[in-house]
């Protein structure tokens, strides 16, 4: 009996130590227990909608989002608005991180970790991809700031190391989904700045500063292509769709690589173009575009202006209605809308800023003549690139043998068996 208490003894003792082991990593805590207290911060979800405030670093760069009313904005983008689910969905992915397991409590080894912060280097070494994230309510009280540094992948599901800020012990954790430290403002505000469908598009003007004035117009012959109007005489489109691809420029959205308040950006300093489109509904954008540190930038004016009634039927012609009258309808979506309060809402929501868009998107909007035609010929006596290559491809073509086995070049004659030259019998000594 005795021995078998021993054995029972000796066996719980094992079991407790297998726990001891299993709690102790590294100097880490022991793993929490219940599902609350599997969180990082166990409290937080019970407080998810007192979230007022949002602040985010990595890379050298910070964001601060920030509720406004119902409104969240960006404080660092003079206030520009925020999505909204966008901030709810990182708030709520905060308060659901899951600990999976205790790691290092050591501050050396937060580096091989990426939860090193501040981020620090050394010489001749990069800098880790820490972030860092901090929620605060409405009178900036801290209710969660942590650390997030390597994502790694276990199975089919990321797990993240993170800490938290003010504490040395690490953890491996679970997310509920991607958590990223997006410090970019295309990361959290609406990155498509206006739309305008293709079948509005009546006409497009594009201003240079130096003069230059590009008109396209809707094509007769095809009214759903368009042409070059004003194209100098004697010449012809470098290619058909050439200036098709111009007016459809915003008929996908014009997207933002970054936005600041339009007083910020100088569009004097180094002007490209001013894009006048007018709609067939009245409807009107001018999208001015610069070049201003080194980055592009535009900023669209809005406006209406009632289109023309049509013309009544000349005498003779059938009226609308009557038999032989010919009908062209308008789209249905134009008829339902108010082009009007469109065209002042766009005005409201775009004069205040300034966008940076895709420099490629800037050369559409910007094009010129040269760009619209073909390329004029080399001056004489200068040959283009392609030419030179083509005459110097043909002349190595004469160089070169025949390939028919017979041979250019009379064969050399061969020498005696002295070493002389054989004898020309033809002109004998």
């Amino acid at each position: 009996m005795q021995q078998k208490n021993l054995m029972i003894l000796g066996g719980v003792t094992l079991a407790a130590l297998a726990v001891a082991a299993l709690t102790l990593r590294d100097g880490g805590a022991a793993a929490p227990a219940s599902a609350s207290e599997k969180r990082l911060f166990p409290e937080l979800s019970a407080r998810i909608n007192d979230v007022a405030e949002v602040h985010l670093e990595k890379g050298g760069k910070s964001a601060t989002l920030r509720k406004d009313g119902a409104q969240w904005r960006m404080t660092d983008r003079g206030g520009y608005p925020v999505q909204l689910e966008k901030v709810k969905e990182l708030a709520v992915r905060v308060a659901d991180l899951e600990i999976v397991e205790a790691k290092t409590a050591k501050k050396e080894n937060h580096a091989k970790l990426a939860v090193e912060w501040p981020v620090t280097a050394a010489e001749g070494e990069e800098a880790a991809d820490a972030g860092l994230v901090t929620l605060k309510d409405a009178s900036g009280k801290e209710l969660a700031s942590l650390v997030v540094g390597k994502t790694e992948w276990m199975g089919s599901k990321p797990k993240v190391y993170a800490r938290r800020a003010g504490e040395d012990q690490v953890y491996l954790c679970a997310p509920r989904g991607a958590l990223d430290i997006l410090p970019e403002a295309r990361g959290w505000i609406d990155t498509k700045i206006v739309e305008l469908a293709n079948d509005r598009v009546q006409s497009v003007t594009i201003e240079h500063a130096d003069g230059e004035t590009i008109e396209i117009g809707r094509s007769l012959e095809n009214h759903t292509q368009f042409t070059v109007k004003n194209l100098p005489p004697g010449q012809t489109e470098r290619y058909q769709g050439v200036a098709t691809g111009v007016a459809q420029a915003l008929g996908y959205g014009l997207a933002l690589e970054d936005v600041r308040p339009v007083g910020e950006v100088d569009f004097t300093q180094e002007p490209l173009a001013k894009a006048r489109f007018r709609a067939v509904d009245g409807l009107e954008l001018v999208v001015e575009t610069a070049k201003f540190e080194d980055k592009t930038w535009a900023r669209i004016v809005a406006a209406y202006t009632p289109p023309p009634e049509p013309a009544p039927p000349a005498e003779g012609e059938a009226a609308e209605g009557e038999e032989g009258a010919t009908e062209t309808p308008a789209p249905e979506e134009t008829e339902k809308k108010d082009v009007g309060k469109e065209a002042a809402d766009l005005a409201t929501r775009l004069a205040p800023w300034a966008f940076e868009i895709p420099s490629y998107k800037a050369d559409v909007l910007a094009r010129r003549m040269k760009d619209l035609i073909p390329e004029p010929p080399p001056p004489p006596g200068e040959e283009s690139l392609e030419d030179l290559m083509q005459s110097m491809g043909e002349e190595m073509e004469q160089e070169l043998p025949p390939t028919d086995g017979a041979s250019p070049v009379e064969p050399a004659p061969v020498p005696d068996d002295e070493g002389g030259a054989p004898e020309d019998h033809d002109h004998p000594h």
